[in-house]
């Protein structure tokens, strides 16, 4: 039996949130995601607000299935959590990808996260652009 005690916070939180996104839990997310949240996605390299990545995620689930698999945390200084692992990429109608790697860094205040950068090869997707332009 795993001691939850001895996990820090900013990986409770990150598992949290990464149960929330296999079971497409929206809502779930944003009540992890702080007011303040911003991701960052390396594909378009910009930062969306908390409303501008939901908005995004609401959109792109219609057509899409993301299942991330092999993840593995690692606490880092300042409350921040490295997150590894593996893509798996379904778009209908543009094609699938599989073992897409992945890295995100968490960083979290309390039990909520305040921003992810997501880094990835946009060149390993298929062809999508669900994102807000300037």
């Amino acid at each position: 039996m795993t001691d939850t005690l001895a996990r820090p916070d900013s990986i409770i939180t990150v598992e949290r949130w990464n149960a929330c996104w296999g079971n497409r839990d929206l809502e779930g997310m944003k009540a992890i995601a702080a007011d303040d949240f911003i991701q960052w996605h390396a594909t378009v390299r910009k930062n969306l607000t908390k409303d501008e990545e939901f908005a995004m995620l609401v959109e792109a689930l219609k057509v899409m299935q993301i299942e991330f698999k092999d993840i593995r945390l690692t606490a880092m200084g300042g409350d921040a959590v490295l997150q590894e692992c593996l893509g798996d990429i379904v778009i209908e109608g543009a094609g699938t990808r599989t073992d897409v790697p992945f890295a995100m860094v968490f960083h979290t205040r309390g039990q909520q996260i305040t921003r992810c950068d997501e880094y990835m090869d946009g060149m390993s997707l298929p062809p999508i652009n669900f994102t807000p332009t300037d």
